[in-house]
């Protein structure tokens, strides 16, 4: 395997900074480094101490003066240890590339795998790493394929979880996608099943293929919309939401495709619909299960050639627009019923992105009322913390609103509470409790809360047994077993 780092041979004094455990105070030992990189180096000084120590290094780079950094000692050999370099900062690590770059070998071999380079190639044909050395972004790019290659090193050892939030982090953090729709609120948890949410946005924000969000009212379908938007080929362009259930039935059509001056009474000029608004970019229709047959109809039209036709045009205008679609409502059953389309549906339901509720992503409730905790107060600029009676309330609260739900109780508790710890009290939860001489015994109770989580996970996956096993986190068999030892 090749080096991270080049490391060349030097004779550069360095003083060795140390706190001495047992009361001697701080001591000071000048040796020198025999090798460096722009990570670490070898100290030519034997420790009397063990690894992982920090300590601090004073050294003198000819021509750049004198720096003072923090390492850690990684191992300790006959010769002397080796320090990895702890707080190099940006200034003084460009210094030490220059007097590396000074004190490399002149021979003709890569510094990074030893292969030779007699032909002088701008990159090593067998690492791959660079060797233009005296390009000017050369330490820029060599510092960011070298981080690529550590965290591939140690991402070898992260869980499908551990990647997951990872990339989450450098979305949201690093990246700011979606920062200025704030994203991330939605975002915040480490369930399977959110974890399984980002996983699909990744998937088919790339692509335009219209996308169904689903799942109860305040789990975040519209910033769902929002990120799928904000990772596509499309994020430079408009993202256009609009609430189907807001807006007046006669009024609906003409926000979404527009009219021309004078099509009907009070139409007093032209306006341009959401569809051309959009053109380029996102179109979100949130409960989609409100629209009208008549509006299902047109909009099915259009999903079909990509044409928008005012009201009252005699033509139409060809737009390039994804569709993005929400609802809480089972549109299942509005097709038996014959109130939604059953080919605009699967039109629709291409991709079909389902968001948990609350109560059903563990931990990651405790989690969500942490984070808003944390952003109102500051906001406030208070200090605030939970009780372990109010964690212990927010795990057992069924929170049917979902995330806004806890969004609401946790700014009510910040303005209300006059204390710094916050009770359930201030959170307004109603706990449901039972009388417990009215439980005969604890199977009795466990057999009906199994019951019934089986009778509303088959209800919400429509009794499709692979989607019912995937939302209670058990095997199909055990589905099958469920339902046979419950007649259901």
């Amino acid at each position: 395997m090749s080096r991270l780092d080049i490391r060349c041979k030097v004779d550069l004094p360095v003083s060795v900074i140390m706190d001495n455990n047992g009361g001697k105070g701080i001591t000071e030992t000048k040796t020198k480094f025999s090798s460096l990189s722009l990570g670490g180096g070898f100290i030519d000084h034997k420790p009397s101490f063990g690894e992982n120590r920090i300590v601090g290094l004073k050294y003198d780079l000819p021509r750049h003066g004198e720096f003072e950094i923090l390492g850690e000692i990684l191992r300790s050999e006959n010769q002397g240890m080796a320090a990895r370099f702890y707080n190099l900062n940006r200034d003084a690590k460009l210094k030490l590339w220059d007097f590396i770059k000074d004190n490399m070998s002149d021979d003709l071999a890569c510094p990074y795998c030893g292969k030779e380079n007699s032909q002088k190639l701008r990159s090593c044909d067998r690492c791959g790493w660079s060797l233009n050395f005296y390009s000017q972004n050369y330490i820029v790019e060599h510092e960011k394929e070298s981080f690529l290659k550590r965290l591939a090193l140690k991402s070898q050892d992260f869980s499908i979880e551990d990647i997951y939030k990872i990339l989450n982090y450098i979305d949201v953090e690093v990246l700011k996608i979606g920062k200025n729709f704030d994203i991330n609120e939605e975002f915040v948890g480490s369930s399977q099943s959110i974890l399984d949410v980002f996983s699909m946005i990744r998937k088919v924000a790339p692509t335009d293929i219209p996308v169904l969000i689903t799942g109860e009212s305040g789990t975040g379908k519209e910033l769902t919309a929002m990120a799928i938007h904000e990772r596509s080929q499309r994020r430079n362009k408009p993202f256009v939401p609009i609430n189907c259930a807001a807006i007046p039935e006669n009024l609906l059509e003409g926000e979404l495709f527009g009219h021309e001056k004078g099509s009907f009474t009070g139409a007093h000029a032209n306006k341009i619909g959401k569809f051309e608004y959009a053109d380029g970019g996102t179109i979100f229709l949130d409960e989609i299960g409100e629209l009208s047959t008549g509006l299902q109809s047109k909009l099915l039209r259009f999903l079909e050639d990509k044409v928008v036709e005012r009201i009252g045009s005699n033509g139409g205008k060809k737009v390039d627009v994804r569709l993005i679609a929400a609802t809480n409502s089972d549109l299942k059953s509005g097709i038996s019923k014959g109130t939604f389309r059953k080919d605009l549906f699967y039109r629709l339901d291409v991709f079909n992105v389902n968001l948990p509720p609350v109560r059903d992503r563990g931990e990651d409730k405790v989690i969500l009322a942490r984070y808003f905790l944390n952003k109102f107060s500051k906001e406030m600029n208070l200090s605030k913390s939970l009780s372990s009676e109010a964690v212990d309330a927010i795990r057992s609260y069924d929170w049917q609103g979902n995330v806004r739900e806890i969004i609401n109780k946790i700014r009510r508790a910040v303005v209300m509470s006059g204390d710094p710890v916050i009770t359930p009290a201030d959170l307004d939860l109603n706990i449901t409790t039972f009388a417990l001489e009215s439980v005969k015994s604890l199977r009795e109770v466990r057999h009906s809360i199994e019951k019934q989580k089986l009778l509303e996970a088959m209800k919400h996956c429509n009794s499709n047994i692979s989607k019912v096993a995937r939302v209670l986190g058990i095997s199909r068999p055990s589905v099958y077993s469920l339902r046979k030892k419950y007649n259901i």
